[in-house]
């Protein structure tokens, strides 16, 4: 009887404990050194959002990114959940606060990639969501390159959007050879060359395309944790994935895997809890070690 009770018990406490989880995100920061880097920045990573709120009109989320004192704000993709549409609205809402902060690049993750084929429920009410996004002053990125300047430092910004093959559940597709160069211009001489790239599985293919950092997102944190080991299981249903979340490196090539900043359909969080990234671009000689 006791066991039983117990079990009994267990259940409320678990579901109260993950509602409590779900309602909080920290702040994770890291620290790229770069000799393309003259001036020190600071960058915020928002992703996969999911049109999860934190607080009344995301007030809490907006607060610590304005605490960063981001140059720029990037966001790669899934804001919104494609199956429901009374998340476009709070995604929207919270883009245009993010953009009274600082400037915001927008790619595509796979939710909003769906929703760009015409007969796909929510196609019409996704492109009046971007529309009015672009009328916000973001700048929403396809699979293309920019210049643009952080702090009087030279950055070529790519984005990259995947077909959504390449996100089949329960394996990861292998990326076609030389995908990336027949699909973004090479980087430029002395420019510090970021990647937006939501699907995190070609982490080594964007270090060796050349991606000083490429910032991804997709896998939440692989759902549950396991201290020590990491991810269990990521959204994709593939088991122990490699890039579920924290930093990559060959050389001075970074890939920033972000835990994401809310969940769709699987909404658990253990040992997991939800991130909003600081990333601090710095000149090689002054970086003082990873955070």
């Amino acid at each position: 009887m006791k066991k039983l009770f117990l079990a009994f018990l267990a259940v409320p406490c678990y579901a109260l404990w993950q509602k409590w989880e779900l309602a909080k995100f920290r702040v994770t920061k890291y620290e790229v050194a770069s000799v393309k880097i003259k001036n020190p920045v600071n960058v915020a990573v928002v992703a996969d959002l999911h049109g999860f709120t934190y607080g009344k009109g995301n007030k809490r989320l907006l607060r610590q990114v304005g605490r960063i004192k981001p140059q720029a704000i990037f966001v790669p993709g899934d804001m919104l959940v494609s199956k429901y549409s009374d998340t476009f609205a709070s995604a929207l809402k919270t883009l245009q606060g993010l953009v009274k902060i600082a400037p915001v690049y927008y790619s595509y993750g796979n939710h909003e990639s769906r929703l760009r084929e015409p007969g796909r429920i929510n196609h019409a009410l996704f492109m009046e969501y971007l529309e009015n996004v672009k009328k916000a002053g973001v700048t929403v990125m396809e699979t293309e390159s920019q210049e643009i300047f952080l702090s009087q430092n030279k950055v070529q910004l790519s984005a990259l959007e995947l077909e959504l093959d390449y996100y089949e559940k329960g394996r990861i597709v292998p990326l076609k050879k030389d995908y990336l160069k027949e699909r973004l211009p090479r980087q430029k001489e002395g420019a510090f060359q970021i990647l937006l790239a939501h699907n995190p599985a070609y982490a080594r293919e964007y270090l060796r395309w050349g991606a000083d950092v490429a910032f991804c997102g997709h896998n939440h944190g692989g759902l549950i944790r396991i201290p020590g080991i990491g991810s269990l299981i990521s959204p994709q249903l593939t088991w122990f994935p490699k890039y579920d979340a924290g930093r990559f490196q060959e050389g001075d090539k970074n890939v920033i895997i972000s835990k994401g900043l809310g969940t769709h359909t699987f909404h658990v969080r253990i040992f997991n809890r939800a991130e909003l990234l600081w990333v601090k671009l710095l000149p090689a000689q002054k970086t003082q070690g990873n955070s």
